[in-house]
């Protein structure tokens, strides 16, 4: 336990760090400004940068875009989900574009897919995934990267403007990583940019902050380009259901929407909790919410409010709750329920109603 501890806290301190250095601004400052919802509500968003000016311009009758994507190479877990509710949360809210790179070519050059049809096969598995969260058809556009020629002709445009130092420093690769590796951030920020390259939208990239290494390279490309700069959320850090971060490379950290009814329950009894080794000592000491994958999973996915939360983590400390026995049980139900529905969903999502074909940059340009 001590160990999955001393990561969260890791995590915690990166983050701050992260502030310090590149001047990305905490949340709560803007939370008036947004649209009441459990994402905001629950704190869901963390961090942002730029976002004010964004929501400034947007009061000036100026429309955004949202770009959130996903490298295909297996099946979509909750940490997707997670991120895609936060995508899913400002469409709604501002009535907006969302463009989702399905990026085959990441996952291809980093060598996590063997070919570009295995890619390939994952982009419509996970894009329909996806798209089960309620996204507007008509102000939706998803495409494979390798399916999209404009993705080749901005790249060469943008890896113009960046150098090999610079992608080396930023990815923190040497000269043994393939080609590939080091031109792929010139297609992560094609993708990033091109509602501002072809409609002048200014762009909002939901990520997580060990991501933002790709925004701060975009920002730097826009300036170059003459175009507006990319803004950006943070999402709250989750913890994989073992403590350790989510990874399709490690399928024990993660929950998947495709793992059956008997599965998730395995993996959330195995989950790493703030509870007592003991029910007798738990009724006793109480547990430690702070500390607690189960009541960072509940709050990420279950919890409606703040307040219910509050309720949830004193019963917790004053020995009311048992994990085995009430808190893992409610998150493995509710867990089932949403990759239930989320299946169920996928099944009727008409795929080609949110496709983006090759002719779109030209006939939208």
């Amino acid at each position: 336990m001590r160990n999955e501890s001393t990561k969260l806290e890791k995590v915690t301190a990166d983050a701050e760090r992260m502030f310090r250095e590149f001047q990305i601004q905490k949340i709560e400052g803007l939370i008036p400004y947004l649209p009441p919802d459990r994402i905001i509500e629950m704190r869901i968003l963390l961090a942002h940068r730029d976002l004010d000016l964004v929501l400034r311009e947007y009061l000036q009758g100026n429309n955004f875009a949202v770009v959130s994507g996903r490298g295909p190479s297996g099946p979509l877990h909750f940490g997707h989900i997670y991120l895609f509710n936060v995508v899913r949360y400002l469409q709604k809210a501002f009535d907006i574009d969302v463009y989702i790179p399905l990026s085959d070519d990441e996952k291809f050059v980093f060598q996590k897919i063997k070919s570009l049809k295995d890619g390939e096969f994952w982009a419509v598995d996970n894009a329909k995934n996806i798209l089960a969260l309620g996204f507007d058809p008509k102000k939706t556009k998803i495409y494979i990267s390798t399916k999209q020629n404009w993705v080749y002709r901005y790249s060469l445009e943008i890896a113009r403007k960046i150098t090999l130092s610079t992608v080396k420093a930023a990815l923190g690769i040497d000269d043994s990583a393939n080609t590939g590796i080091v031109y792929y951030p010139a297609v992560q920020i094609a993708h990033i940019l091109q509602p501002t390259i072809d409609k002048d939208l200014r762009v909002v990239v939901p990520i997580g902050l060990d991501q933002d290494v790709y925004m701060r390279l975009a920002r730097d490309v826009a300036v170059r380009l003459n175009l507006k700069k990319p803004a950006s959320v943070y999402v709250r850090y989750i913890p994989g259901i073992t403590g350790s971060p989510m990874s399709a490379s490690a399928p024990e950290t993660a929950v998947y929407i495709s793992d059956n009814d008997e599965e998730i329950v395995r993996k959330v009894n195995q989950a790493f909790t703030g509870g007592q080794p003991t029910v007798e000592e738990q009724r006793k000491f109480g547990g430690n919410p702070d500390k607690c994958i189960i009541f960072k999973w509940l709050s990420a996915f279950v919890f409606k409010s703040r307040q219910e939360a509050s309720r949830f983590a004193e019963l917790c400390r004053n020995g009311e709750l048992i994990c085995g026995f009430d808190c893992k049980p409610m998150l493995a139900h509710y867990l089932i329920k949403i990759s239930r529905e989320i299946r169920r969903n996928a099944e009727k999502i008409d795929l080609e109603k949110y496709m983006m074909d090759d002719d779109y940059v030209k006939r939208n340009s």
